[in-house]
């Protein structure tokens, strides 16, 4: 599969992935802990580029920076609406985000009407932290492309349960996927949850 190195907006990292295609462009945000290499976006890009999608997934800046991700991606946004812009070239994208990638990608698409769809791997409805609090996602009820949520069944910040008390306040197309595993669908479910991801994307683009 193609792979390509650039640097677009403000100095910002990325590899794009597969040729041209009139299918919708695919944009892959990581979490907070890794970048653009981390394994299940790189697979990520692989599937869809066997499926005749052109996708970018991109550093933000803090990590070429090796600082810290600023408190709910706010400092991020500008990053991922660089993005958009550069791959606007091929049509309106698709939105994917891992944990913090996806927190940014919801926030983004909310002041938005270019894009297609929103794949959220493991969003973090809580903090790691056993006495956490709740976030308020109330936003998310706001969201009008279709959304798929992709959660593993031990997710310790997004425990099933508050999954389901948010997804009852969105009305829309919206699609949950659960599998066995941790936060980062360990210890095996990391390539189920690229095919349901692939797969969703798949068909919502034909």
């Amino acid at each position: 599969m193609r792979e390509t190195a650039l640097v677009f907006g403000e100095g910002l990292n990325g590899i794009v992935t597969g040729g041209d295609s009139k299918r919708a462009p695919v944009i892959l945000t990581h979490g907070a802990g890794q970048g653009m290499q981390s394994p299940l976006l790189a697979k990520t890009a692989s599937r869809l580029g066997e499926l005749g999608f052109v996708s970018l997934r991109f550093n933000f800046a803090y990590i070429d920076k090796k600082s810290a991700p600023s408190a709910g991606g706010k400092r991020e946004q500008p990053d991922l609406v660089s993005a958009i812009e550069y791959m606007k070239q091929f049509g309106n994208p698709i939105l994917v985000g891992k944990s913090f990638g996806a927190r940014v990608c919801a926030d983004v698409a909310l002041r938005r009407h270019d894009i297609e769809g929103l794949v959220f791997y493991g969003m973090p409805l809580q903090g790691a932290s056993p006495t956490a609090k709740p976030r308020d996602w109330s936003h998310l009820a706001c969201i009008k492309p279709p959304v798929l949520f992709i959660t593993g069944d031990k997710d310790k910040l997004c425990p099933l349960d508050r999954l389901a008390v948010v997804l009852a306040t969105m009305s829309g197309d919206v699609t949950s996927e659960i599998v066995a595993g941790d936060h980062s669908f360990k210890p095996k479910s990391e390539d189920a949850a690229m095919l349901l991801c692939t797969n969703w994307i798949d068909q919502l683009a034909k």
